[in-house]
């Protein structure tokens, strides 16, 4: 653990605070390896590369831990510079292959919840949060943005953690245009350094809170498939293909019945 910042000076302070924002910001890479295309091998090596003031801080941060005993396996071989420990894995059972990362979502415990068996790629889309004019205002200090800044940072794909978001006090007061206002938040209050992850992050949690809903929208149809006419489903057909090509072999399955009501 770091000394208590009142006993520090302030070029102590200024350094710890500098170490703080570059743990964040490598923890938070580690937190979305499942959809960084760089390769575990780069990523590693770049781990490797953080000085020990950073290294040191780590086990303090939320879900912290693994990404310290990751770099720590790195430095004395027990983890090859390619792999990662599968129980060091910052989001659950997936899987790192030929140095593709794969993402599976295997954490589903709703029944309208996806349960893939087979891994598929994620591809991360610019365009999954639209863009809108942001009114620049000044920096806020406002302890209900740094709380949202964590949840955001802290997300991890799952529903539960979905859901623990969405039903936060923080988001829910930004009312239905949410992914708006936080983008608008992002834009204004994040400091020049964590504005590139924190975008990245909530990027990310607007594919999966996206995915899901096609998950379910797909699976009522196929319940009860006079809720759209074979014309809004064809529309929505090249869409439906997108996020449920993320479950694997489940949404595959799911797709082809759905393609099979305009059929």
């Amino acid at each position: 653990m770091t000394e208590n910042k009142k006993d520090l000076n302030f070029a102590e302070f200024q350094a710890h605070e500098r170490a703080l924002a570059i743990g964040r910001k490598y923890l938070n890479i580690f937190h979305q390896l499942h959809v960084i295309n760089a390769g575990i091998e780069a990523l590693n090596k770049d781990f490797l590369s953080l000085p020990d003031d950073v290294l040191s801080i780590l086990p303090e941060l939320s879900g912290g831990s693994k990404f310290y005993q990751h770099i720590k396996n790195l430095k004395d071989g027990t983890t090859p510079i390619n792999k990662i420990d599968a129980d060091l894995l910052p989001f659950g059972k997936d899987v790192f292959e030929t140095q593709e990362l794969f993402l599976e979502y295997t954490d589903f415990s709703r029944p309208t919840s996806p349960h893939p068996q087979q891994k598929q790629t994620v591809e991360v889309s610019s365009t999954e949060v639209k863009s809108e004019p942001v009114v620049e205002v000044a920096p806020s200090e406002n302890e209900d943005v740094k709380v949202l800044f964590d949840l955001i940072r802290n997300f991890k794909a799952t529903p539960q953690d979905l859901e623990k978001f969405k039903s936060s006090d923080v988001v829910k007061d930004l009312g239905p245009n949410w992914k708006i206002e936080i983008k608008n938040l992002i834009a204004n209050d994040a400091s020049s350094e964590d504005k590139y992850s924190l975008n990245k992050s909530f990027e990310n949690l607007c594919i999966f809170d996206s995915a899901l809903n096609v998950w379910q929208e797909c699976s009522s149809l196929v319940k009860n498939p006079k809720q759209k006419s074979k014309e809004e489903i064809s529309a929505n057909l090249e869409n439906y293909k997108k996020y449920l090509s993320m479950f694997g072999k489940g949404g595959q399955d799911l797709f082809e019945k759905v393609q099979a009501l305009i059929a």
